[in-house]
């Protein structure tokens, strides 16, 4: 049992990632915030600030652009200017840094929803995942701190700065991921789980980003609790595209991994929590974490299998 609460190893872990940029090169993207959160949210607080120290040390994090002018969130052609502009990422950051200083982070959250949402895909919709364990750290806040929100700026900031549609995907595509029911909720269980077992069965590589289209699914179920239920199956539809549109891009089929033995049976959750911390690595660690989270909501196998396909395609790869 970790020593350290979920709020101290989370509030030490964002002033520890003062000033650390959003990416790093050629086009990879810091994860360091989103692993901290994941770890707290496990019970594994304890090594957070070690995790983080490691990963700063192992990552060439690129100084953000230094921006233009400030944007005003009232006027919208302002800020309409500035969405996908990653030039302006420190100014995106910066209006909604004043943003959540002035008014509830979950009203903030609903009138820039429906805004960001059709550009969630960029940088693999990394922004909207950011954006979501922001939004998991302050739910889990009795108080939340100014670390705390200014994380869900950068999230949101991020977001706005690499806004880009989700790509247009074939017919066929679309049809092989689950379509909405009247549950969003249950829906997101459907596609999660098809995805799950889409990524186990294919053991993709590169393995990495194919991931996402497990992680961005369960990443939207961790923001519909503070959004209005009009806004579900618009959100849910956008995140199906996205998934579909990771399968059209990416190379789905690699060299054979465990969960292609028809006599497989996924590892425990606790084998597979235990492997993918002590691994390290920020994406065997997320994916990890949202399979069970979802497998818990609704149990299949295929979550376990997909997290102990990564774990085993970085173990034996490195990607």
């Amino acid at each position: 049992m970790s020593k350290v609460t979920y709020n101290d190893a989370v509030n030490d872990a964002l002033d520890r990632l003062r000033g650390v940029g959003f990416e790093f090169g050629p086009g990879f993207v810091n994860h360091a915030p989103m692993v901290a959160e994941t770890l707290s949210t496990i019970g594994c607080a304890d090594i957070v600030a070690t995790w983080i120290e490691g990963n700063k040390r192992q990552r060439a994090y690129l100084d953000p652009p230094e921006g233009g002018s400030p944007i005003a969130a009232d006027d919208p052609n302002e800020w309409h200017r500035a969405l996908g502009d990653f030039r302006r990422v420190l100014d995106w950051v910066d209006m909604f840094d004043a943003e959540l200083s002035r008014r509830p982070w979950t009203e903030v959250l609903i009138e820039w929803w429906p805004r960001l949402m059709p550009g969630m895909y960029g940088m693999l919709t990394h922004g909207f995942i950011r954006a979501a364990h922001a939004v998991r750290s302050l739910d889990a806040a009795q108080e939340p701190s100014r670390l705390q929100l200014r994380e869900l700026a950068q999230g949101l900031g991020y977001w706005a700065a690499r806004y880009t549609p989700v790509p247009k995907v074939a017919t066929e595509s679309l049809l092989l991921i689950p379509a909405a029911q009247e549950d969003i909720g249950a829906s997101i269980s459907s596609l999660t789980a098809a995805t799950a077992g889409r990524y186990a069965e294919g053991a993709p590589r590169p393995s990495i980003p194919l991931v996402h289209s497990v992680t961005a699914p369960s990443a939207l179920r961790l923001f519909l609790p503070h959004l209005p239920p009009a806004l579900h199956r618009g959100a849910y539809d956008i995140v199906r595209r996205a998934a579909a549109a990771m399968w059209e891009t990416f190379p789905s089929g690699g060299p054979v991994a465990p969960a292609a033995d028809p006599d497989y049976t996924p590892p425990s959750a606790e084998w597979l929590l235990h492997n993918a911390v002590d691994f390290g690595d920020e994406h065997t660690i997320k994916l990890t974490e949202a399979c069970l989270r979802e497998n818990v909501l609704r149990p299949d196998d295929r979550y376990r299998a997909a997290a102990d396909t990564l774990l085993y395609r970085m173990k034996t790869d490195g990607f």
